[in-house]
């Protein structure tokens, strides 16, 4: 857990960096840019379940159950944003046109008495989670904790269809995984790591703390690619016909490459192209290493349909 000084600096740093890269996440809701923020942890009481903004429905599922679910009709290339404060995030393409949100919690070590409470008296309680229809497409969230101590982590399983863009993807404490979609991506982490795999179309990333592990496929003109990293390595997978403009700066760490750069690695700073040259890709780890390298083996090609 970031202690409040330096989740400060990091912020800081990171609004840094996304200025110079011309990084700038889209808010879903359109009123409040950056990040979410956690509430105050050593007072204040617990908020109203059920409370949501008007239009948003808020399901906190029945004690027994344990976890949330819900499918929404999303068709070919809508958009989903999803906002959660603690805990990890998966979103997998499918053959269907509609988002499934699946939510499982697990209580933290300062609410295990509440946690076997609710084991015995016959279950647990599943997350309070936020389901909205906008004019952009669907936004999924975690409501912002209020209670005492820290809360619970959210765990989502997410089904998307294939052509999706995910905008606004933001996780404050956990790993995000994205797998078998295209369309477009922005999205944000904390603390924890980024993995996207078998995707194709651009691409904006940022990480705080972690690494990120990303695949892109199918590149194209126009599909810039841009990942940022505070404190943690990047790596970048493309396919070996791939042909890019390269801009990786590593400061503390050294860049390396597979392909063929036109320049002496590896390096702290490197400007080249891959190939006869295609869209940019602009790679920033301020604390770390950059790699550019091949895929390996065939992925399952959802991006085929692009």
């Amino acid at each position: 857990m970031v202690k409040p000084p330096l989740r400060a600096a990091l912020a800081i740093l990171a609004a840094g960096l996304l200025t110079a890269s011309c990084i700038l996440m889209d808010n879903p809701e359109g009123d409040k840019p950056g990040w979410r923020r956690t509430p105050d942890r050593e007072g204040g009481r617990p908020a109203d379940e059920g409370r949501a903004a008007t239009g948003a429905r808020t399901r906190p599922a029945p004690a027994a159950a344990a976890e949330f679910r819900e499918t929404v009709d999303l068709g070919p290339g809508g958009t989903l944003s999803l906002e959660n404060d603690y805990g990890d995030v998966e979103i997998v393409g499918w053959d269907r046109d509609e988002v499934e949100v699946v939510a499982r919690s697990s209580a933290a070590a300062s609410d295990r008495r509440e946690q076997r409470s609710a084991r015995q008296g016959g279950g647990r309680a599943a997350p309070a989670v936020e389901v909205r229809e906008t004019s952009r497409g669907l936004l999924v969230r975690t409501p912002t904790f209020e209670g005492p101590g820290r809360p619970p982590a959210v765990h989502y399983e997410v089904r998307v269809p294939h052509s999706i863009r995910l905008s606004g993807i933001r996780v404050s404490e956990g790993d995000l995984t994205i797998e078998d979609v295209f369309g477009g991506l922005e999205a944000a982490v904390d603390e924890g790591s980024l993995r996207v795999r078998n995707y194709s179309g651009p691409l904006r990333a940022t990480v705080g703390i972690g690494t990120a592990d990303v695949e892109v496929l199918d590149l194209r003109d126009g599909d810039e690619i841009t990942i940022t990293s505070i404190r943690g390595d990047i790596v970048l997978r493309l396919e070996s016909g791939a042909g890019a403009i390269v801009e990786a700066d590593a400061p503390r760490g050294e860049v390396n490459s597979e392909f063929d750069l036109g320049k002496r690695l590896p390096a702290s700073t490197v400007k080249g192209w891959i190939r006869q040259g295609g869209p940019a890709v602009i790679l920033r780890a301020a604390d770390g290493r950059i790699e550019i390298v091949r895929t390996r083996g065939e992925s399952g090609r959802a991006t085929s349909g692009k």
